[in-house]
């Protein structure tokens, strides 16, 4: 994909997010009391660590791509850290709570288990979520047939086989997202691949408001299901 059709996926990635890491986590911590410290691994430009901010005094976002990190958001009571799962640059027994929001796939070893016992703090919270939005019959509304990926990733993966780790809870839910046809259209046009097939289906003179238009003819208000995966646990 040009570089031209990445600045346009950035360009609507950055218009409107869906508030879903705040969802979630609202439904895992609004009962707990406040931390001191919370740490985000895999936080790639910071949407996960600014969900994460509410619940803590401090938050640092852990990152492996400075490209990334270089897009992140500014946050009060956070900073960001160039680092990765087996290799977080913090001192032992710092972080209270630590969250992965889709990154656990991409990080979890047994190196990993060894390094979250170092920076935990005794009984430190560990946060493992994800989540899918479905979209596909939206694009097929549009006329575009979008293949199951095969990639093998796991949204459900968690830490439920890890012996040094103590299950809370490990579940699976569906929220449902009132979206309106522009909002819905930002959420199709902010992944490359379903904006290149929306410009090869409509062309890319006025593709966006074209698409917005579609999805009017459909409804005004759509109904966006998202399915969601998070465990909790506590370090032994």
């Amino acid at each position: 994909m040009s570089e031209q059709y990445n600045d346009e996926v950035s360009k609507h990635y950055a218009a409107y997010r869906p508030p879903i890491h705040q969802m979630i986590l609202k439904s895992l911590l609004d009962n707990k009391p406040r931390f001191e410290f919370g740490l985000d691994i895999g936080c790639g430009t910071g949407v996960s660590t600014l969900a994460l901010s509410p619940y803590c005094t401090e938050v640092v976002g852990v990152e492996p791509s400075e490209a990334m990190l270089n897009q992140a958001q500014t946050i009060v009571n956070a900073r960001y850290l160039v680092g990765d799962g087996e290799n977080i640059p913090l001192s032992d027994n710092t972080a209270d709570v630590i969250t992965f929001a889709g990154s656990l796939y991409y990080a979890k070893s047994d190196a990993l288990v060894k390094e979250l016992q170092r920076v935990g703090a005794d009984k430190a919270l560990v946060i493992a979520y994800d989540f899918e939005v479905q979209l596909a019959k939206f694009m097929q509304h549009l006329g575009i047939e979008i293949a199951s990926s095969s990639s093998g990733y796991d949204h459900a993966i968690n830490f439920s086989d890890c012996e040094l780790l103590q299950e809370l809870a490990c579940e699976q839910g569906c929220i449902e997202l009132e979206l309106d046809s522009q909002q819905l259209a930002h959420v199709l046009f902010s992944s490359s691949t379903r904006y290149q097939r929306l410009v090869d289906k409509f062309g890319a003179d006025g593709v966006f408001e074209l698409v917005v238009e579609q999805l009017n003819q459909l409804a005004k208000l759509h109904c966006v299901e998202v399915r969601t995966y998070q465990s909790i646990y506590r370090l032994n």
